[in-house]
């Protein structure tokens, strides 16, 4: 059977066959036979590592990330913990390079890390699983990037989360199919996602017979984006993509255009939805910009957010760091994978890194803060497209929205 969790609590009431991928796929030993355990058994705490920009360019658009990680510690060490034990977080910092991944990642596993979450951003998280794909460790990365779903590559890192790819089909379905717009210029930041993004973005436009007027790209430390503004509007475009990772790409987007005096409509990922962006835009250039955004995480005139979510989202905003980018902390992919990991490595009374990796790659509809959470031994994103949708940014005034959810677009 898979994993299956049909309540928002860790009641205790899944048992290891319901729990697990099958007996028949656990070669006939016990879970307390299993040899090769990664870990030692004896110590007080579960020790999950955390990879994370504590200083440099990216540190505090990233940080809101982490507070789902200090809630979901809360909730399961107010629940019994993992295997009776508290887990403890033990954080290195990045500096906001991925070049520093590698040494971040062995500071953790010498700390004693049994699993690792993090980095943050798609560039830090495949630098990050250079290291922990060797090791065989469990890791939650914090990028959004297509590859890094990609299961046979990185038997042992998850997305817990959706993925460029699904954002690419959203925004390309919203341009054609909503918004009718032909003509459409690409701004993408000089990083694994941006790359990403925008080959996302332009294969799912290719179905629907539109080819982007302009690409641009700008680098991360750049201060000023009309020069690449100014050419995708001398290109034509009515509509214009732009993918980035730190808030600092829209909100260097947002002064270009109000200085430029135009109003394409804008759409783009989560970034979008930083709050400083909402206080500080031209209304003008927010009328028509939209943003990718997990469902369960919206609303529409005939649907209200769910009770969990909601829940959840009254004790996010109650962290300083998720101050300006409310969202950003309630959708974190690690605060599913902490809870996710505790169900499994409960139930195989073991914390064994092939065992938690079996059991993941047979996750099938289990119910998680950010949506139905499954996963395959190829394909390591939690979720599926139709999860995602488009959602408008100006709807984060309303105060229904709380500064964590939005109105559909």
């Amino acid at each position: 059977m898979s994993i299956q969790n049909r309540s928002s609590s860790l009641s205790g009431n899944l048992t290891r066959r319901s729990v697990l991928y099958g007996a028949s796929a656990l070669t006939g030993s016990s879970l307390m036979s299993a040899v090769g355990s990664a870990f030692a058994q004896n110590t007080d705490t579960i020790k999950i590592g955390s990879a994370r920009a504590l200083t440099g360019l990216v540190a505090s658009s990233f940080a809101p990330l982490y507070v789902g990680v200090k809630i979901a510690v809360e909730e399961i060490n107010a629940a019994g913990g993992i295997l009776g034990r508290k887990v403890e977080i033990i954080e290195a910092d990045d500096e906001s390079s991925p070049a520093k991944e590698p040494a971040v990642v062995r500071k953790l596993l010498d700390s004693g890390a049994q699993a690792i979450l993090g980095p943050v951003g798609s560039s830090h998280t495949l630098a990050a699983v250079a290291s922990t794909t060797p090791a065989k460790i469990i890791h939650a990365g914090g990028g959004w990037t297509e590859e890094l779903a990609d299961g046979k590559k990185y038997p042992y890192q998850y997305q817990f989360t959706y993925n460029t790819s699904h954002q690419g089909e959203a925004i390309a379905e919203h341009i054609a199919e909503k918004l009718k717009l032909k003509k459409v210029g690409l701004l993408l930041e000089n990083s694994a996602l941006g790359e990403s993004g925008g080959i996302a973005t332009r294969r799912s436009l290719k179905k629907y017979g539109i080819e982007p007027v302009a690409v641009e790209t700008y680098p991360l430390n750049a201060t000023d984006l009309k020069v690449y503004l100014n050419k995708i509007r001398a290109a034509g475009a009515d509509a214009l993509v732009i993918w980035n990772s730190p808030a600092q790409g829209i909100l260097l987007t947002a002064a270009g255009l109000q200085a430029m005096k135009w109003y394409p409509a804008l759409l783009g990922g989560n970034s979008m939805f930083s709050n400083v962006v909402l206080e500080n835009a031209d209304p003008e250039i927010l009328k028509n910009a939209s943003g990718t955004l997990l469902k369960v995480f919206t609303y529409t005139q005939n649907e209200n957010i769910g009770g969990r979510q909601v829940a959840h989202a009254k004790r996010v905003i109650n962290f300083p760091e998720s101050k300006q980018w409310e969202i950003n902390a309630a959708i974190s992919p690690f605060y599913d994978f902490l809870h996710l990991l505790k169900v499994v490595v409960d139930a195989e009374k073991k914390f064994d890194s092939e065992r938690v990796k079996a059991a993941f790659d047979a996750v099938k509809n289990y119910n998680g803060m950010i949506g139905r959470i499954s996963f395959t031994p190829e394909n390591h994103c939690a979720l599926t497209g139709d999860q995602m949708v488009m959602a408008t940014l100006l709807s984060g005034k309303d105060p229904k929205s709380m500064h964590v959810f939005r109105e559909r677009a």
